[in-house]
This record gives structure tokens, sequence and C-alpha cells, in this order.
């Protein structure tokens, strides 16, 4: 192996280190009317479209405020966009969560609870934009 590969996938291991793996049967429930799904952990990243209020969603893994909720899946690149990005950033790049051509999807994990919720949570104007 070159020196530069040992470096990247030493930080490729240590990123997978610091995120903790969610159980097989981990489901939560959507708290909130409108939910993003984004391309990668960050509001930053494109938005790929939404859930609403009580659906369940399986979590795979969750780090730092964020849940993954899907397999990493193509990205539908071209011409270095994905074509799946319905706003927001759409390139085809790390910085927005798309690697070898492919993403998972990531919501706010402060959206999601554990019973399924009577009435939608309330959003304070700290939430504009995140979920």
């Amino acid at each position: 192996m070159q020196p530069s590969t040992t470096v990247i996938l030493g930080a490729v291991a240590a990123i997978i280190a610091s995120i903790s793996p969610a159980s097989a049967d981990s489901r939560k429930w959507v708290a909130v009317d409108d939910l993003r799904r984004y391309t990668c952990p960050s509001v930053k990243c494109g938005v790929v479209g939404r859930f609403f209020f009580r659906e369940t969603l399986q979590i795979f893994e969750a780090a730092d405020g964020w849940s993954r909720i899907s397999n990493y899946k193509t990205a539908g690149c071209f011409d270095g966009k994905s074509l799946y990005v319905e706003t927001g950033p759409s390139d085809c790049s790390a910085e927005n969560g798309v690697a070898n051509g492919k993403f998972a999807e990531w919501v706010k994990s402060k959206f999601l609870v554990s019973e399924p919720p009577i009435e939608p949570m309330k959003r304070g104007p700290e939430d504009i934009g995140e979920g």
C-alpha cells in the first residue's frame, strides 16, 4: 500500500469508529409534520425528500445529532450533479455526502422519538431550516 492510501484508510477508519451503529431493529417515529432527508449529516447538504408525522424509520447509525435512515445507494450522478436532490447542493462530492457515486439519507435525530407520538412536536425558531 502507498503511504497516501494508508493515511486515507486510517482517516476513514477513525470516522467510522466515531459513529455508533444502531441495532438492526432500532425504529423511531417522526415527531414533526415535515422532516427533511439529507444526503449527509448536515443542513448544508442536499435535500432528497421528506418524511411525515408518525412515519416509522429504521435507524442504521447515529452521529452528532443525526440518524442515518437508509443504506448507501446510487446518487444518480450526471454531469457532476445528483439527480435525486430536490433542493440545496446537488453536487456529487464528499462535502455533499456522495462517495463513489453513492450516498445515504440522514435526518436530524431530535425530531425522532421512541414511541408513537400523539401530536406533532413544536419547533422553535432555532429549528427553522433543520427539519
